[in-house]
């Protein structure tokens, strides 16, 4: 037996099959439910035919009596079960034995409904068994479907992140999408410069794909596609009308919906995403927003592999930093070395010259030189470190709660509202939070709290650390992140400004005297984002959990 058992989530009305061998039943049956136009009725009067009927039509619920002429309701019931279906089974007999009872709820009836009574109140309880057993298989469903999109999301992002290849990982994207339980087919679509179709990959197009690559190179699009193009918000919806008639996909697409967007980072177009699945995931908010986290990740691996010379040769100039890093650290090692005997002859000579007033100064003068030539080894064994690692991709809220921890402040708060917010960034990046951290503590004099929030604007971000201390002069803005100015030689701020401006990162100080510090770190938009996995699954799960709790 192929049946159409498993399904996704429906809409009304529930489309349920009746299984009993009177047909007066049937018919009194299908009269009460149908009234409340929840509710679709397909009739049968043995399983033989319900099996015939399985294969035909979709169904979202069973019910079926217990004693009928060919094969009572519970092997029925077991059969179902035994291949592979937990579609909803309530079984409705005038049998009322307890042994019965027990044996459809071990076969794994979801209710169990004994006729008789008053008619009205009998299939009002029915219609209700009806409705709370769809919605119950329904929001178990969705949350299966939700934990298998959201293993997908972690495993397309790993295979982009990963890959060497962009033909290959758009290849295995759609592969592993098309595997989910509702999606038709999916397409990708890359365009060059100048607008052209220079690649397609798909998975579950089969046969219509030459007619839809010939469509296509001739300077054809969809009717979705051409919507797409025209919209920035997100992905299109498109059922099947008069628009679709000349594309080669329209005949295998009538009883599905489309989702398409546009493929699109950092303002560069690099083509078209698109999805053909069933109308009822097309109209899911979380499918939508899985779909647009999809296309977003592919046209961010895209932005990357656009830049992909440019990171060659950063690589190779890398290499070559790490060369003159190797000789740069023998070089500061050995000067070190030298300079460690140095002081302890200026030692020594200092004690000597306290006794000769006429060099005594000139001595003094030798130690500051030395202070400096140590400052200047420090100085550059730091400013060496940055840029040599790769950027990544760092959680604000993570870091922040790892300094509060690791370091602790005393009495100071720390407050921070920055979400699910993630930097791409210099791995040192950890330390500029620290840095002006502990600058505020340091010259803020009268520091109880310290905020770090994050405010989004048209092309950037900002990342926001400020105080309620003395904060800086006016005269001393422009200055404070240049080497060797300020109190305690200004070295922080100087490191702050180097690492930001690697993932083209800026920094200034807002803030008015007298009222605290405020620090701004600008972020363009292409380095942060904020991560919806954890976020979307909970909202899902508590969507569905308050549905339930009003259904029972």
């Amino acid at each position: 037996m192929t049946a159409n058992l498993q399904r996704s989530p429906l809409s009304y009305p529930v489309r349920v099959l009746h299984v009993d061998d009177e047909p007066i039943v049937l018919e009194i049956t299908k009269e009460f439910l149908e009234k409340s136009g929840e509710i679709s009725i397909i009739s049968c009067t043995g399983v033989k035919e319900a099996y015939e009927l399985l294969t035909i039509h979709q169904v979202d619920v069973i019910i079926s009596d217990y004693e009928m002429t060919d094969i009572n309701g519970v092997e029925f019931l077991k059969t179902i079960r035994e291949h592979g279906s937990d579609i909803p089974f309530i079984l409705f007999t005038g049998r009322g034995r307890e042994s019965v009872a027990v044996s459809a709820c071990n076969s794994g009836a979801t209710f169990y409904l004994q006729k008789g009574g008053d008619p009205k109140s009998q299939f009002a309880e029915l219609t209700d068994k009806v409705i709370r057993a769809h919605r119950q298989y329904r929001d178990q469903k969705k949350i299966r479907h939700l934990s298998r999109i959201f293993q997908i999301l972690r495993e397309i992002s790993d295979t982009l992140h990963g890959t060497e290849s962009i033909e290959n990982a758009c290849s295995t994207i759609c592969t592993r999408i098309t595997k989910e339980p509702g999606y038709q087919n999916m397409r990708i679509v890359l365009f060059d410069q100048n607008g052209e179709v220079k690649g397609v990959f798909q998975s579950g197009l089969e046969e219509e794909m030459n007619r839809f690559l010939s469509f296509l190179h001739a300077g054809n699009r969809t009717s979705c596609y051409k919507k797409a193009l025209l919209t920035r918000t997100g992905p299109v919806i498109c059922a099947p009308d008069s628009n679709c008639i000349t594309c080669p996909l329209y005949s295998g697409h009538l009883e599905f919906h489309t989702l398409t967007m546009r493929l699109e980072h950092d303002g560069n177009l690099f083509g078209i995403v698109s999805v053909t699945i069933e109308p009822e995931l097309a109209g899911d908010i979380d499918e939508q927003a899985m779909f647009s986290d999809v296309g977003h990740e592919i046209a961010y691996t895209l932005h990357h592999f656009l830049l992909k010379e440019e990171h060659l040769a950063m690589e190779s100039l890398i290499g070559t930093n790490k060369k003159l890093d190797i000789l740069n650290t023998i070089t500061r090692h050995d000067i070190r070395n030298e300079l460690t005997v140095e002081f302890f002859h200026y030692e020594n000579l200092l004690e000597l010259a306290k006794k000769y007033p006429e060099i005594y100064s000139d001595v003094k003068e030798l130690g500051i030189s030395l202070n400096n030539i140590q400052d200047h080894l420090m100085f550059s064994d730091v400013y060496q470190k940055i840029g040599i690692q790769k950027p990544q991709w760092l959680s604000i809220h993570k870091i922040i709660e790892n300094i509060t921890y690791t370091h602790g402040f005393g009495n100071i708060s720390i407050i921070h509202s920055t979400g699910t917010l993630e930097v791409y960034t210099d791995p040192m990046f950890g330390k500029i939070i620290i840095n002006l951290v502990q600058n505020a503590l340091m010259h803020g004099c009268r520091v109880t709290t310290i905020q770090v929030r994050f405010t989004e604007q048209i092309d950037s971000g900002l990342l926001i650390i400020e105080d309620d201390g003395m904060g800086i002069p006016e005269n001393k803005k422009d200055v404070i992140f240049e080497r060797g100015v300020g109190r305690n030689s200004g070295l922080g701020l100087f490191y702050t400004r180097e690492i930001l401006g690697i993932t083209r990162m800026s920094i200034s100080e807002t803030g008015t005297y007298g009222n605290g510090a405020r620090f701004e770190i600008r972020i363009p938009k292409n380095c942060y984002r904020f991560y919806k996995g954890e976020e979307l699954m909970a909202k899902c799960y508590s969507t569905i959990a308050k549905q339930v709790r009003s259904d029972e």
